[in-house]
């Protein structure tokens, strides 16, 4: 086990609070049991084997991927219950069925044309699929519109295949980030549920072979912010709740504190008006946040104290190159006694991203580094270099 100081890393790097990392997967795995319903988490936020098992040791029936190299690279490590949920193409179809050879993988689709290849290429392999049809509950990005006759008949060719399974629905709220209050995602949340349990009702009410053995809502907005499901939500799919960041804190849907990971930075130049710092895009992702709350969100919030979690109002992130950050003092007054060399703490507008940045995350606890965990962001099967 590692133990150093913070002042000996290289900069920049991320920092994770595991305290706070604990706290998040424990407070979720309560909503999931209090529920009844089954929380598989979406590992894209993390990509890092040590924190998906944590989320199985705290009661996660499986994880969901957003990549077939996510789902690779989890399943090597032993994870067995997994969904992908990204809708499939042609050409994804063999990987699919090498990793659906050694776990339980779930698959998504939307349209006939992948249906009647999922159905010819398994045929071809003598195997057989989990399939979930993906539905919009108004999002708009992909899925089915529940309310058009031929999802149900899609519904059914699936349910019908030789090969295929039909297990049920799912869906995605994405537009619960374009929310400007609780009460908004509250009643995105509502919308969500309604859709699914509406078209799950209308599915059996078809079929007996159509009941929906699952059906899967999520996004960490609506999931944070409903305190019970409406009965006939079976899973709950959130993400970023494992680390959380400014995003989250601006819809309301978590606390400062409760923010899990950090870039931690060095003051590489101080100047009038302004500082730079070694965390750039490269660093902090160039993601602008919230700009629909706030318009002057920046690429992401410095710490004055990270111990009594307290934001600066005074620096604000508001230009990155590659690997600079420039960061403009508001009252340069409250700023005279930053140094070049000084650490800066910075919250990650966007936890996903910026993970996917960095090759490892270092494990702090009372600001000593007590190990290291990889970000596994290789892709061993689109690009196995």
């Amino acid at each position: 086990m590692l133990k150093e100081d913070l002042s000996n890393l290289m900069t920049p790097v991320l920092l994770l609070d595991y305290e706070k990392l604990e706290n998040n997967i424990k407070r979720m795995a309560a909503k999931e049991e209090s529920n009844e319903v089954e929380l598989r988490p979406h590992i894209k936020t993390h990509k890092c084997i040590e924190i998906g098992m944590m989320q199985l040791k705290h009661g996660a029936k499986g994880i969901t991927v957003s990549t077939l190299d996510e789902a690779e690279i989890f399943a090597d490590a032993g994870i067995n219950d997994i969904t992908y949920a990204v809708p499939m193409t042609s050409n994804k179809i063999n990987a699919a069925l090498d990793i659906a050879s050694k776990v339980n993988l779930r698959l998504l689709v939307d349209n006939y044309e992948i249906v009647s290849d999922l159905e010819l290429y398994s045929e071809r392999r003598g195997m057989a699929l989990d399939v979930l049809l993906k539905v919009h509950c108004g999002y708009h990005r992909t899925g089915v519109d529940p309310r058009n006759p031929a999802s149900i008949k899609l519904a059914s060719k699936i349910a019908n295949s030789r090969n295929l399974t039909f297990k049920g629905i799912l869906t995605h709220a994405g537009h619960s980030y374009d929310a400007t209050s609780i009460q908004q995602i509250k009643e995105i949340a509502i919308q969500e549920q309604t859709v699914m349990i509406d078209f799950s009702e209308r599915l059996n009410k078809e079929s007996s072979n159509l009941k929906p053995e699952v059906v899967s809502i999520g996004s960490t907005p609506t999931v944070e912010l409903t305190e019970r499901f409406m009965e006939g939500i079976t899973e709950i799919r959130p993400g970023s709740y494992v680390f959380h960041d400014y995003t989250q804190v601006a819809l309301g849907c978590c606390q400062v504190s409760d923010c899990a990971l950090t870039t931690y930075s060095k003051i590489i130049g101080k100047y009038d008006g302004y500082l730079v710092t070694d965390a750039g895009a490269t660093a902090l992702s160039k993601d602008l946040g919230p700009t629909h709350i706030e318009t002057t969100t920046g690429f992401g919030k410095i710490y004055s104290n990270y111990d009594k979690q307290e934001l600066d109002p005074n620096l604000h992130i508001y230009s990155l190159s590659q690997e600079h950050g420039k960061v403009k003092i508001l009252n340069p007054s409250d700023a005279q006694e930053l140094r070049v060399n000084d650490a800066l703490r910075i919250l990650p507008n966007h936890s996903c991203l910026t993970a996917n940045l960095h090759d490892c995350y270092y494990i702090v606890e009372n600001d000593q580094v007590m190990d290291k965990w990889r970000v596994r962001r290789n892709r061993p099967i689109t690009s196995p270099c």
